[in-house]
């Protein structure tokens, strides 16, 4: 049997060292290969012009051209997998959220402290999130836009006044961050309580959170302890904890707690279907966005079987069709859903028309 060739990757960094140290690392593996690397996002454009790549790992900060510009010209002009390899902070933990909004597969934190041992310790994240992105599916993407006549929407609700029998969970990984963005914007202002479960690191959820606040017609924010879920909100879960809701008379409250010892996702997309199919049941819908792996697949499943409506995105439109297949081959989804119907099918079942 012929064996498949390794992904080609393009490592775009001004360091030399981190240049050097993801040549050294990646071609140590199997399935992928450094076909070239590039100081600078000029010089990778012209290996672009005549090189075969499928997946880029990008820096930010760099010379004569910064790696947001690079990506929103690679996203217009020739979309490719892309890993962003930076230094992120709290501080600029916005430009990680926009980068995933322009288009990129994923993002790893480079060190602030001893580069070198704090490289060697992200060596197996490094890889495989680059070998996942290899295998992802990248459209071009238009750039983020304000909703038209956003300052003449309806406006949020601002708080937790009224109560909902009804519940809506959103499990989401690679290629999460743009879906649910696309989603959040159709979404109705009255539309059920929300819960959104997307693995991101914990540095990241509130810049998310804010990202998605502002071109919603609902309001979004991070979760906290003791929230409640109503109409027209969305609760972010944290990175690295865990959701858990609770029914307080007819009212549903969130717990928010520590990451899962025996978990390696946290936060755990199961965690919290569990806890919504026990204390929701037929009140409640589900559903699994793209992403790697088979979070979400077990709670779904038995949120299916007590009563929940449950569905899967589709194939076609998921970045990284795992998690979904997953659940659909599990039936733990009733149906596959394209990305661009999902609030469409949301509204459906919560009865709201627009």
């Amino acid at each position: 049997m012929k064996k498949k060739p390794p992904y080609r990757v393009l490592v775009i960094d001004d360091s030399a060292f981190i240049r050097q140290f993801l040549k050294e690392i990646i071609n140590q593996t199997d399935e992928l290969e450094v076909i070239a690397t590039a100081s600078d996002p000029l010089i990778a454009i012209e290996i672009l012009k005549k090189t075969p790549v499928d997946v880029i790992t990008l820096d930010v900060e760099m010379p004569n051209m910064d790696g947001l510009d690079f990506l929103r010209y690679l996203m217009k002009f020739r979309p490719l997998p892309v890993v962003m390899i930076s230094s992120w902070t709290q501080d600029n933990s916005d430009i990680a959220v926009q980068a995933l909004s322009l288009g990129a597969v994923d993002i790893v934190a480079k060190p602030t402290l001893g580069i070198r041992s704090g490289m060697e310790e992200r060596k197996e994240e490094i890889i495989k999130k680059i070998s996942m992105a290899a295998q992802a599916k990248v459209n071009r993407f238009p750039l983020p836009v304000e909703p038209v006549g956003a300052s003449l929407l309806p406006p949020v609700h601002q708080g937790p006044t009224i109560t909902t029998d009804k519940i809506i969970v959103i499990g989401a990984s690679t290629g999460g961050t743009v879906a649910l963005t696309e989603i959040c914007r159709e979404l109705h202002p009255n539309v059920p309580g929300i819960l959104i479960v997307q693995h991101l690191p914990a540095m990241f959820t509130p810049s998310f959170s804010t990202s998605l606040n502002q071109i919603a017609r609902i309001q979004v924010k991070e979760a906290a302890d003791g929230d409640r879920i109503t109409p027209g909100l969305a609760l972010v879960v944290p990175g690295g904890n865990n959701l858990t809701v609770r029914k307080n008379g007819a009212k549903y409250i969130v717990k928010t707690g520590p990451r899962l010892p025996h978990s390696i996702y946290n936060p755990s997309i199961n965690h919290t279907l569990h806890s919504v199919a026990k204390v929701a049941g037929v009140n409640a819908m589900g559903i699994i966005l793209t992403g790697m792996g088979d979070d979400g697949a077990a709670g779904l499943k038995e949120m299916r079987e007590k009563g929940a409506y449950t569905i899967a995105q589709d194939e076609k439109s998921s970045v990284i069709y795992g998690m979904p297949k997953k659940a659909w081959e599990n039936e733990a989804a009733s149906k596959q859903v394209p990305l661009s119907k999902i609030a469409q099918e949301i509204h459906r079942w919560a009865g709201i028309k627009n």
